[in-house]
């Protein structure tokens, strides 16, 4: 017989370590965006911030077969239930075996009894153990994209597919490395630990905040708080890979990414801006997919956006599906789902039209346009909604 608990607050979470290795040992292994450290740790953060980290365990004929973490939180002005990890994590998933459907509409009523308005679910993957269930139980919110990955076992060999670039794109390649290395240094990669890995990581962010406020974006974890400290811990205790191209003696280019079971999963790659004429990012990166080959693993996640640059490095169309799902769970949470549904694609392109300019300048005067524009369209929304 099925049976669903919420266990709740950051000290009854902290006692699920050994259901979370079980059931994650049973289903073939855990996420990188589920491991219970991360989850533990952003269930401490969230009871910090005075909100409430929940785990909704399901259990089959009294074992533990699924796990989902989540927190409870204000959002456009409804109770949400959202998931525990976000904005840190790139994906939301299970720990476990895949949700079925009729435990998912046994969660959501759980949850309504409990006094929540609305499940929301972020970038979920096609290929994760959610998916099949928010399809037949939840609404899209019109946030798909294209999580773009190099499929590495189908080339086998670094060699295999750094040939199946173009002669043209390879010399191009080798014409601006010589040109780098001639004028700062020879280039060299290596995978960075301890002390070394953290320098490495904190000029990254610098160089990550200043592409950000150049372009006028702002992001909910490269800003100095609870979630940037958290990434800064999984780097210091070793779990993250960090890949350091060096010009000489001069930091070039850096990459933060993880070991998800068969697969590699970039998280955030930057560079130097003094050395941008030389492309130290593909330099960056062409270095750490041959040390993903060498590793074994079958894949490179570029993650979403699916940005044309990361095409380029694709070769083929692989990616897999990603989008935000919700189950409004009573009248108002089910009138912002739609509302958000149809909203924030149109805010969101908005934004993106806008020139680097127009975002400082409104990010400076506190107003954001894409602010703006969303509140202005959800007036409208809901006005032709009461006619």
């Amino acid at each position: 017989m099925d049976d669903i608990e919420i266990v709740s607050g950051f000290e009854a979470i902290a006692r699920l370590e050994a259901c979370w290795g079980d059931a994650g040992a049973r289903a073939g292994g855990i996420g990188v965006f589920e491991r219970f450290d991360l989850v533990r740790a952003a269930a401490e953060i969230t009871a910090r911030r005075g909100a409430e980290p929940l785990v909704a365990v399901f259990r089959c004929e009294g074992r533990i077969e699924t796990l989902l973490p989540l927190r409870r939180e204000r959002l456009m002005g409804v109770r949400a239930v959202v998931p525990l990890v976000y904005p840190l994590a790139q994906y939301t998933d299970v720990a476990g075996a895949a949700l079925r459907s009729q435990n998912l509409v046994r969660l959501c009523r759980t949850l309504h009894e409990a006094g929540a308005d609305l499940l929301l679910l972020r970038k979920v993957r096609a290929d994760s153990g959610l998916y099949e269930a928010v399809i037949a139980e939840a609404q899209s919110q019109r946030a798909a994209d294209t999580a773009l990955y190099i499929d590495l076992q189908a080339y086998k060999t670094f060699d295999a597919y750094d040939a199946s670039y173009s002669n043209k794109t390879r010399r191009a390649r080798r014409q601006r490395r010589q040109r780098f290395e001639a004028a700062v240094g020879p280039l060299s990669l290596e995978i960075a630990q301890g002390a070394e890995a953290i320098a490495a990581f904190d000029t990254a962010l610098v160089w990550k905040r200043a592409w950000l406020a150049e372009r006028g974006v702002s992001s909910p974890v490269f800003d100095g708080g609870d979630w940037e400290q958290l990434l800064r811990g999984i780097v210091t205790s070793g779990e993250a890979i960090v890949s350091v191209l060096r010009a000489g003696e001069k930091l070039a280019a850096v990459e933060i990414g993880f070991a998800d079971r068969t697969t590699y999963v970039s998280y955030l790659g930057t560079y130097d801006p003094e050395f941008s004429s030389y492309s130290p990012g593909q330099h960056q990166m062409l270095g750490t997919v041959a040390w993903a080959f060498e590793q074994g693993f079958e894949r490179y996640d570029l993650l979403a956006p699916a940005d044309d640059y990361k095409r380029l490095w694709t070769r083929e169309e692989t990616g897999v599906a990603i989008d935000d799902y919700a189950i409004g769970l009573t009248h108002i949470g089910r009138g912002v789902a739609e509302l958000r549904r149809h909203v924030r694609p149109l805010a969101r392109d908005f934004y993106h039209r806008l020139s680097p300019e127009m975002r400082v300048a409104g990010g400076r005067y506190g107003v954001p346009a894409a602010a703006a524009a969303a509140a202005a369209m959800c007036a409208g929304a809901v006005i032709a909604a009461m006619e």
